[in-house]
């Protein structure tokens, strides 16, 4: 273990106070994609730990977790044919039970187990939007099947769980109009959520650095930008694949009353808590435009 003169760490932790005194007391809502998932060992342990710090410090974290290559893994292992149009994953009655499995018997365990064996006192909860009444959607498109948008959030399940300083883990699938379950896209979930619970900050943590003005180059982070400027990247085509349904919903959760929407790298080491508590940051913050 390389020790770190104490002279050098004191700078760190001073430059994190008034972060932390700022936002205690404040929700942050952490999306935490499949992606990210599969390099568990490292990238979960890192995330369990900045959270149950972040709980530790007075602010009130919540995760929402979506789940795509577990799915797409379990639904080749069980014969479930896989397809998607413009992005968006066909959900038949075979596929939602296998995106069931994936996102409550996978996923959503593997994040709680993560936290609670790190968190000590601090315990997590696993959830979906099935509970609680927490998120009702409809349906998008009949020929997406059982695929639905987020039409309301009734957060008193969530801010019980905040309450008694626990931190929940919510999977992204939501009652449906019709009675039935619906398969929720967890950028959307996460940015509705986020602005029903108020929070301040709306987190992404992806597999890529942030936003970058040249996708080709990994030099090109921008570390700050106005919701306007990423309307006109992605009107020039500059922002493509996965990012696109992270600016829309950073869109959405602006609008929402949430204050700043951040996208992070989740595979670099602490990267939430160094984003949150540095000035320099380490990936991209969203601000709604002046």
């Amino acid at each position: 273990m390389i020790e770190l003169d104490p002279a050098l760490r004191a700078p760190v932790l001073i430059e994190a106070l008034p972060y932390i005194q700022r936002f205690a007391g404040h929700t942050v809502v952490v999306k935490y994609g499949g992606n990210v998932l599969g390099d568990e060992a490292a990238s979960l342990q890192s995330l369990a730990e900045d959270l149950v710090l972040l709980s530790h410090v007075g602010i009130r974290p919540v995760v929402v977790h979506g789940g795509g290559p577990q799915i797409d893994e379990l639904a080749r292992r069980l014969g479930v044919p896989i397809e998607r149009r413009d992005g968006l994953r066909v959900t038949d009655a075979a596929m939602l039970e296998v995106v069931r499995l994936g996102l409550l018997g996978v996923v959503n365990p593997s994040i709680v187990r993560a936290l609670n064996r790190v968190g000590g006192r601090t315990r997590s909860v696993g959830l979906s939007g099935l509970d609680g009444g927490l998120a009702t959607a409809r349906q998008l498109d009949a020929a997406l099947g059982r695929v639905g948008e987020v039409t309301a959030i009734d957060p008193t399940v969530i801010t019980a769980v905040l309450e008694r300083a626990m931190i929940p883990v919510v999977a992204s699938i939501a009652a449906g109009d019709d009675g039935g379950e619906l398969n929720v896209n967890a950028d959307h979930f996460a940015a509705a959520l986020a602005g029903a619970l108020g929070a301040t900050k709306l987190v992404f943590l992806s597999n890529v650095p942030g936003i970058l003005a040249d996708p080709t180059r990994g030099d090109s982070l921008i570390s700050e930008v106005e919701l306007a400027e990423l309307d006109e990247l992605l009107e020039a085509g500059v922002l493509g694949g996965g990012m696109v349904p992270k600016v829309h919903a950073a869109r959405e959760a602006l609008a929402r009353g949430v204050c700043e929407v951040h996208v992070l790298d989740g595979r670099a080491p602490h990267a939430l808590l160094v984003e949150l508590f540095s000035d320099a940051g380490v990936g991209t913050m969203v601000r709604g435009s002046r």
